[in-house]
């Protein structure tokens, strides 16, 4: 029996296949639309790396529409295998809003945005993210767009901000100068589902004339999408701005010790979208072998996609020491959710022994997930954020108290491989990023 199945209890699971995963990705800026004699318009280009034909669908979806039940505008478009197809014309002549692509797992979208004079001569082509699981942004989340600005000869700036759920999203948008001073008041937005909402000339809005390297904090109870254009309405000039990285996390795996000799340990942005061909990941935590730990805190966020209306469980998360030997194996916890009534279920990783309540999780929403196990305490306590606001606790006994690396690394582990007992499938379709991790000493 491999670590794999041992992710989550001490009973082995093994993983649920689910029917070949469709997928969409969102470009969030959408224009065929003339401002101040500049035509500014999106292409798209669908990208099929596979050996077979491939169809997808492109809906566009007006700003201040709600796109959730929209039909798509163009359907069953077949790129050829090895082939890339460019869609010039993604928005209707006048129009500005985002568009759905939607189709095989293996096709890869791009778009950019070009600026042309009244002669169709480019005057700019500008590169734009196409949005996927990957660098959306989860709920709760709060994120920066910096290096705004607005001219007296001219520069602009638009922003935009996309609810990536299908429900209604509530935001909250602050404006600071470069000197970090507020330049309005908080602005809170209600967003209709799968919708987006332009501001153009956000600045003036805010009654600046002229200004440079303004930040944009935005935030949003749904998972969403901010973004800024930075352009001169007659002329090339064209940026588009996206949320700025912070340095929260390390890239690399395997950060620093922190000043009183914790184990620090991080992983940036997406690290698991479970599909039915991938949907468990393991991390050896960097712990010194036999040095005692006395508290372990390991944070994520953690997007749920649909729960499965056939297995009763769906395996999440555990922390475990593992080893050949099953006498000296350890899980230290580890967590399951029941699909019909959203309970979780706490492992204490010893037999039988659990801890269930009714838990706040829903299909389409994201959570920060926050477990500390602490030995001084005696307690593991698993507590969910939703927009920086605590909405759920619970707790049991720490029941191991060696809290240390040996031979066998100290683990993480996120989904898992398989079926287990008939009824514990892996998180088909949930998404995991953000993992951070420390571990305290004695």
């Amino acid at each position: 029996m491999n670590k794999k199945t041992l992710a989550l209890t001490a009973v082995a699971f093994f993983a649920a296949l689910a029917p070949a995963f469709a997928g969409e990705v969102f470009v969030p800026l959408a224009s065929n639309a003339t401002v101040g004699g500049v035509l500014h318009r999106t292409t798209v280009r669908v990208s099929n790396p596979s050996t077979a034909d491939l169809p997808f669908d492109v809906t566009f979806i007006p700003a201040e529409t709600d796109g959730s039940a929209l039909p798509p505008t163009q359907s069953s478009i077949t790129v050829r295998a090895g082939s890339t197809l460019v869609l010039g014309n993604v928005a209707p002549s006048g129009a500005s809003g985002f568009v759905q692509v939607s189709g095989a797992a293996q096709l890869v979208v791009a778009a950019r945005v070009q600026a042309l004079s009244a002669s169709g001569a480019l005057l700019a082509s500008t590169s734009l993210p196409a949005v996927s699981q990957d660098n959306a942004v989860a709920a709760g989340a709060t994120v920066e767009l910096v290096g705004l600005s607005r001219t007296a000869d001219g520069l602009r700036t638009d922003f935009a901000l996309v609810n990536l759920s299908r429900d209604t999203a509530h935001c909250t948008l602050k404006a600071f100068r470069s000197d970090g001073s507020g330049l309005a008041s908080a602005i809170s937005l209600s967003l209709k589902p799968l919708s987006q909402r332009l501001f153009s000339e956000a600045l003036q809005t805010l009654g600046a004339l002229a200004i440079s390297d303004v930040r944009f904090e935005v935030s949003c109870d749904k998972q969403f999408f901010p973004f800024a254009r930075v352009y001169r309405p007659s002329g090339p000039d064209f940026d588009f701005i996206a949320p700025s990285p912070s340095l929260a996390t390390d890239l690399v795996p395997g950060g620093p010790k922190g000043s009183d000799g914790s184990v620090l340990f991080d992983v940036a942005g997406t690290f698991l979208r479970a599909t039915d061909s991938n949907s468990f990941i393991s991390y050896d935590l960097p712990a010194t072998a036999g040095a005692a730990y006395r508290r372990a805190t390991i944070e994520y966020d953690m997007t749920i996609g649909q729960f499965s209306q056939v297995l009763l469980f769906t395996g999440v998360h555990s922390f475990r020491r593992p080893s050949t030997d099953r006498n000296q194996r350890v899980l230290y916890y580890g967590i399951q959710i029941t699909n019909k009534n959203a309970k979780t279920t706490l492992d204490l990783g010893v037999k039988d022994v659990v801890v269930k309540t009714i838990g706040p999780w829903k299909a389409g929403h994201g959570y920060h997930v926050k477990i500390v196990y602490d030995l001084d305490q005696k307690q593991v306590t698993l507590e969910t954020y939703e927009g920086g606001v605590l909405t759920y606790t619970i707790a049991g006994d720490a029941l191991h108290a060696d809290l240390s690396a040996n031979a066998n690394p100290l683990e993480v582990d996120f989904g898992q491989t398989g079926i287990g007992d008939g009824a514990y499938g892996p998180p088909i379709g949930w998404s995991f990023a953000n993992l951070h991790v420390e571990l305290v000493p004695k």
